[in-house]
């Protein structure tokens, strides 16, 4: 679950309790209102796999050296450098060194995150471009269960000298976690006084990023509720196209908006490698690439805001066509999140409070940045034709009017809920 006020480019109103980890091998707590809550992540309540059981992955077996060997077979082929091999294959050795030292519920949580990556290149997953996580996520865990504390559920975690935002996920020890990060990296955006944090993850993001479906995508490296590595969401994904294109507005940085264009290809590409499904009525973007079946309408909502403000701000025609197709099924499955006193999680499946109140506010956004673009053509037009004319192109510039009024209806719904009236003047 991520704060909706850091989704949207502003602090949270609560802090979020972040463990550190400096170089000297020291943990502290601190408060940063900026980082997303970390009580879960855009995924579903529950565990990830295999989180309550009690037999570890071996550290070596006669497969688990497969990483090792995907490494070696990519430096043969030219795919990456000596140099480059040669860091790999430190990380990995130092990774596997470092399980074989630990135990207990350290040496299992290691354990997991080699025996994924070594799954993953028995597979042929370990690609080029995929190294580069790998090994972070390999160099950060050895580090982090050398050093630091246990760790719960849904903990939040840095490391000195980075901005990236990690989770624990107990089974499958520490994983980035891209939608935290990408909803950090918008609260950064909104603070001046942070912009060296901003560009600092801007390249840190940057290298991190997998070549997916025609693109490059931020992926999720770990099994949880069905789902295999490595798999992305539309709604992560949403929120990094979204912070990655006004990073660039920000620091005029073309760069970072071409990164932010090639984030589009799981959007365009049909799943398990991309989210898009083609409906009857327009396109709906999945929260995960392994669940073609589940529909969640607050992951699909934030996915299009993203895709929303791309467009605006790089004038991608890709973009605003994804962004079109998007809204237009949105717009058909609105009726069916509301169960005329709740909202749905997904289709039947009631929203607990704290997802009502992220979907009411997602589609407030909607309702904001829609009615927004509908006045700027609106005075664009009058500056062109005269007071006289009207805005009437509907599927260039759609009506916002079914999300502000559905979120009326939830707030309603929320106040009602709560025992409070709802402000007469205001659907918020």
């Amino acid at each position: 679950m991520l704060v909706t006020l850091a989704l949207c480019g502003a602090a949270s109103a609560n802090a979020s309790t972040i463990l550190v980890l400096d170089q000297s091998g020291r943990v502290t707590a601190r408060e940063n209102p900026l980082i997303p809550t970390g009580a879960g992540s855009e995924l579903p309540e529950g565990r990830p796999l295999n989180a309550t059981s009690s037999a570890a992955p071996p550290a070596q077996t006669a497969s688990s050296a497969n990483l090792d060997a995907a490494v070696a077979r990519l430096a043969a082929g030219g795919a990456i450098s000596a140099t480059t091999r040669a860091a790999y294959n430190a990380a990995i050795s130092s990774a596997r060194n470092a399980a074989g030292r630990l135990t207990g519920s350290r040496r299992k949580e290691l354990r997991a995150v080699i025996a994924n990556f070594d799954r993953m290149a028995r597979g042929g997953l370990a690609t080029a471009s995929r190294l580069p996580a790998f090994t972070e996520t390999l160099r950060r865990n050895a580090e982090w269960w050398s050093n630091g504390s246990p760790l719960s559920y849904g903990q939040r975690v840095s490391f000195a000298g980075s901005e990236l935002v990690w989770q624990a996920y107990p089974g499958q020890g520490l994983q980035i976690q891209w939608l935290g990060t990408f909803g950090y990296m918008n609260a950064l955006w909104t603070t001046e006084s942070k912009s060296s944090e901003l560009r600092k993850l801007a390249r840190e993001v940057k290298e991190l990023a997998a070549s997916r479906a025609g693109g490059v995508a931020w992926e999720y490296l770990f099994k949880f509720g069905g789902g295999r590595p490595p798999w992305v969401s539309g709604m992560a994904q949403g929120t990094a196209i979204q912070a990655l294109a006004r990073t660039s507005n920000r620091f005029k940085d073309a760069a970072l908006m071409k990164l932010a264009k090639r984030g589009l290809g799981i959007f365009r590409t049909a799943p398990p490698s991309g989210v898009r499904l083609k409906l009857a009525h327009g396109s709906h973007y999945l929260g995960y690439s392994y669940a073609p079946g589940q529909r969640i309408y607050n992951q699909f909502y934030q996915a299009l805001r993203g895709l929303h403000d791309l467009a605006e701000l790089s004038g991608d025609k890709t973009a605003r066509r994804l962004w079109l197709e998007g809204q237009t099924e949105g717009r058909y499955e609105l009726p069916f999140s509301s169960s005329g006193s709740w909202s749905y999680y997904s289709p039947g499946s009631p929203s607990s409070l704290h997802y009502h109140a992220l979907l009411r506010d997602f589609l407030r956004g909607l309702c904001d940045v829609m009615t927004a673009d509908r006045q700027r053509e609106t005075i664009a037009l009058r500056e062109k034709d005269g007071p006289a004319a009207v805005l009437t192109d509907f599927k260039s510039w759609p009506d916002p009017g079914p999300y502000c009024v559905m979120t009326k209806r939830f707030t309603d719904y929320l106040y009602a809920r709560l025992g409070t009236k709802a402000p007469s003047a205001s659907p918020r």
